[in-house]
């Protein structure tokens, strides 16, 4: 059996659940239509209304603290609602937020047992980016 890898649990779990939150907020805190927050995120109005409908995404919930990143973000994607490269920034903070990567963690840990003590996503000196 493959192993999985972080990455794969991030695009599976953690993506979307950052998705379903930016269109809770659009929709509801911001009063925008799903149309209008499909748009914005480079979805499908199909999509928006799964995650709206607990269909998509409900694996994960975020704390209040990230959901509160989560109203930053999608106060600044608003902001700038035809910047693409905004929404990827957006996304990417709060991918990267330390709770986030908690869950990320703790998710891929339940999914493989021999991984208990792992710390690979917090441990700095594992991982060295070349910049040559």
């Amino acid at each position: 059996m493959q192993e999985t890898m972080p990455q794969e649990i991030e695009v599976r779990y953690i993506l979307p659940a950052i998705r379903r939150e930016l269109a809770r907020v659009f929709i509801q805190e911001h009063k925008l239509s799903q149309k209008e927050a499909a748009k914005i995120l480079g979805l499908t109005e199909a999509a928006v209304s799964q995650y709206q409908h607990s269909k998509r995404a409900k694996e994960v919930v975020f704390s209040d603290s990230v959901v509160n990143e989560i109203r930053i973000s999608a106060n600044k994607i608003l902001a700038e609602k035809n910047n693409k490269q905004r929404l990827i920034a957006e996304t990417y903070r709060i991918s990267s937020l330390t709770k986030v990567r908690q869950i990320l963690c703790d998710l891929h840990r339940a999914q493989s047992k021999e991984l208990e003590s792992c710390n690979v996503c917090f441990d700095e000196g594992l991982v060295t980016i070349r910049t040559d």
